[in-house]
């Protein structure tokens, strides 16, 4: 199976829209979701039984679902969570157990927010806004709080994308931005701490696409990048997702929560190009 997902559904009217515009064209089957921007709609996701739905945990934007006053570190007395990627990295090492505490409690919250909303008869899968659960600390308390609410997951994104495919592709080597190889070697670097545990607790992955291309997913890249995922695929008999960020802002007015520090990102035309490849390709389902 081939995941075509789109992340940062819910975030507001205008980019639910044009995700739910590439679901309509058929042009994906996954789609993962901000629980905190709850005055948001899923009803209409989960009635379609082709698409796997996916929890978006987020701690980094909007407001937090835990107690403000009971998770300083993460959130400010208005509930506005406060830290981007690094600074979640940064607390990790060095206020690690206080930060494992506090983390504990949002996603708790978030996830208890998901069940109590997710129909009974579907399938729980779960990735972050920004890759945050890659983040040791709180990967270890993801896995904790799916164990302790008794959850058996589907599946869990993990962001680590395979070398090989980008190495035999010489064509597009001065294509890549140098923030997105950072990431992807960050990544990477932070799964092999992480993939220890998750090997032991047998989590249900799949072989990643969405970093190097990270604003860049066109047409062209992820046709040339894709056969070499689905011959490494076929070979350890994994699924594969592919992230795309289809929903584009044409102004920041458009988002009502006041506490988006990504505000740039969600305006970018980079957003726009990759709705239209959505759009303009209906792509395979399934090897």
């Amino acid at each position: 199976m081939i995941y075509i997902c789109a992340d940062d559904y819910g975030l507001c009217d205008v980019s639910s829209f044009h995700i739910k515009q590439c679901i309509d064209r058929g042009a994906l089957n996954k789609v993962s979701v901000f629980p905190n921007f709850v005055d948001c709609d899923f009803t209409e996701l989960f009635e379609k039984k082709d698409l796997c739905v996916s929890l978006h945990v987020n701690l980094v934007e909007g407001k937090c679902m835990a107690n403000p006053h009971e998770i300083g570190l993460l959130a400010d007395a208005n509930g506005n969570l406060k830290h981007t990627f690094g600074g979640l990295l940064k607390l990790s090492l060095l206020k690690r157990k206080q930060l494992e505490e506090q983390i504990y409690e949002e996603v708790k919250a978030q996830i208890s927010y998901w069940k109590s909303i997710l129909p009974q008869d579907a399938p729980f899968s779960i990735d972050s806004h920004q890759h945050t659960h890659m983040i040791p600390v709180i990967f270890k308390v993801l896995l904790k709080v799916l164990a302790d609410e008794n959850i058996n997951i589907q599946h869990m994104r993990i962001p680590a994308e395979p070398f090989l495919p980008y190495l035999k592709t010489p064509s597009l080597y001065f294509t890549y931005s140098v923030i997105n190889i950072i990431k992807q070697w960050l990544l990477n670097f932070l799964w092999l701490l992480n993939k220890p545990i998750a090997k032991k607790q047998n989590i249900p992955t799949a072989h990643f696409m969405g970093i190097l291309f990270s604003g860049k997913m066109d047409e062209k890249r992820v046709n040339k990048i894709l056969p070499g995922y689905i011959k490494i695929a076929e070979k350890t008999g994994m699924n594969i997702e592919v992230l795309f960020h289809p929903g584009y802002l044409d102004s920041i007015a458009d988002i009502q929560n006041k506490n988006i520090p990504f505000k740039d990102f969600y305006i970018s035309e980079n957003r726009k190009i990759e709705f239209d490849t959505l759009m303009q390709t209906i792509r395979e389902r399934s090897m």
